[in-house]
């Protein structure tokens, strides 16, 4: 340490030995800045291109999306089944032991397996397969159980009918197939019925169904502006196997076999301008008309049908109604009944929906025609809910009904109220027209018939669609009616 004098007269200190190493440090410090200066000078060329190539690398591992893993399917174990077996799972579950799957199509797999409702309820998981990249699907399953329904709304290409009671057995067997004893309401319509249905058989596109049933119907018909009905009472059973051509079409054979009882009398449901009929007054026998009167009593009949049918409506729906799409059928039979000659049959429906910007826009026609041997509970009948809206029910059909007819329907709806499951409340327009006559007979409404109106419809909960229609007829009227109302389940089609 040394000693130096400051110019103000004070003495310092200075530590020599560190100043004395500061010109050694800055040396060494540029040396080897200048080498390494030198070293990327020599291998700049080398490098860059490398570090460059290392990046891009990296930025496009970051882009391209990520590989999911795929392993095989070992096995499907069930837990919890009592009844069911594996081979029925397989019907529901399209996932097979062997098949390259990843967790996409696992889920998939087992949502397809809930929704066919097989179970109650379906949990599952996985566990290691019995070689590396194999896993087993381990489902846990509640089975149905004896249960009881109330009151539901359906419908099919035949119209709109309730359900209000209902005993089921879903899977009853563990085959996959549901026993149920059912009490069915429509139109002037009730029945009860045991139905044993099993929706996939074989290749999964087949179905069969087998239904024992007691049925009573009211047919209306019209005599001198008197309106009657006719009670008929049928009861047996029917076979029915059909199989799923593709996602949109299906074709179906029936067999039934029944005895109809047609009761000996009809009531009256209003009364003659002349006062000799009144309401809720019984006629028999000759008062009968002719050919209503000739069908009376008991009688076996059997009847074979072939049904083709297509449905590619849309998801989506406007007022309750699917935004594109068509719903329809042709179908054509044989009937042959006790006592009579045996006659075909044919029928022609084709219904189509449109979204437009002022509404949901449904359209319908239909054809049928029955052959002149067919008595009038097969006969055909027009006017009505679910054809001419304007007139009453068979109001433009002769008592003993049309042997051909056709009929068109063109429909506007809209929402009036929706909420979260969509539309609560829809109105609607419509312009119906049709015409039919008997080949055998005399038919005294001639002509196409044409009716407009409007209407409303309600979702209820569990009984889906209710509604109302008001039609005003613009043709020749049968019954001195301005206007004809009508209560509905559902749509009219």
């Amino acid at each position: 340490m040394d000693r130096y004098h400051h110019p103000d007269g004070r003495t310092c200190r200075r530590h020599t030995q560190r100043l004395r190493r500061r010109p050694v440090v800055a040396r060494a410090r540029l040396c080897a800045v200048a080498a390494l200066a030198m070293a990327l000078a020599l291998l700049g060329p080398v490098l860059v291109p490398a570090v460059a190539r290392a990046q891009a690398d990296a930025d496009s591992t970051a882009a391209a999306p990520a590989i999911p893993r795929q392993l095989v399917l070992d096995g499907v174990e069930l837990v919890g089944a009592t009844r069911t077996k594996l081979e029925t799972v397989y019907r529901f579950l399209p996932l097979r032991p062997g098949q390259v799957i990843d967790q996409a199509a696992l889920v998939a797999g087992v949502d397809a397996l809930r929704a066919g409702g097989l179970f109650r309820s379906v949990a599952f998981y996985t566990r290691p397969g019995g070689e590396r990249g194999r896993l087993v699907l381990v489902l846990e399953v509640v089975e149905h159980r004896l249960d009881f329904r109330w009151a539901a709304g359906n419908t099919n290409l035949d119209g709109w009918y309730l359900v209000p009671a209902m005993v089921a057995a879903d899977n009853a067997f563990g085959d996959g197939g549901n026993l149920d004893l059912r009490w069915r309401l429509g139109l002037r319509h009730s029945a009860a019925a045991l139905r044993y249905d099993r929706p996939r058989v074989g290749n999964e596109r087949t179905y069969w169904s087998l239904e024992a049933a007691a049925a009573s119907t009211e047919r209306p018909y019209f005599a001198d502006g008197v309106e009657f009905r006719h009670r008929v009472d049928a009861s047996g059973f029917t076979f029915t196997r059909g199989r799923h051509l593709d996602a949109r079409r299906l074709a179906e054979f029936s067999l039934e076999a029944s005895t109809i009882d047609v009761a000996r009398h009809s009531v009256a449901y209003s009364r003659s301008q002349d006062g000799s009929i009144d309401f809720d007054q019984e006629i028999t026998g000759e008062d009968l008309p002719t050919s209503i009167n000739e069908a009376v009593g008991r009688r076996k009949r059997v009847a074979a049908h072939l049904d083709w049918q297509v449905d590619s409506r849309a998801e989506g729906r406007r007022a309750g109604t699917p935004t594109g799409g068509l719903w329809g059928r042709a179908k054509g039979g044989l009937v042959v009944r006790e006592g009579r000659t045996g006659h075909a049959d044919l029928q022609l429906d084709l219904r189509a929906y449109r979204d437009t910007p002022v509404g949901a826009l449904a359209t319908r026609v239909r054809a049928a025609w029955v052959g002149e041997a067919a008595d009038f509970t097969d006969r055909l009948y027009l006017g009505g809910m679910y054809s001419l809206r304007g007139f009453a029910s068979g109001a433009l059909s002769p008592p003993g009904g049309d042997t051909w007819q056709w009929s068109g329907s063109v429909e506007l709806r809209n929402d009036i109220l929706t909420d979260t499951r969509g539309t609560k409340l829809a109105g609607l327009f419509f312009v119906d027209a049709g015409a039919g006559g008997a080949g055998d007979g005399d038919d005294p409404y001639t002509g196409t018939a044409v009716s407009v109106g409007y209407g409303l419809r309600m979702r209820v909960r569990w009984l889906d669609w209710i509604g109302v229609d008001v039609g005003f007829p613009l043709t020749e009227r049968p019954l001195d009616t301005r206007f004809q109302g009508h209560a509905s389940i559902g749509w009219s089609f």
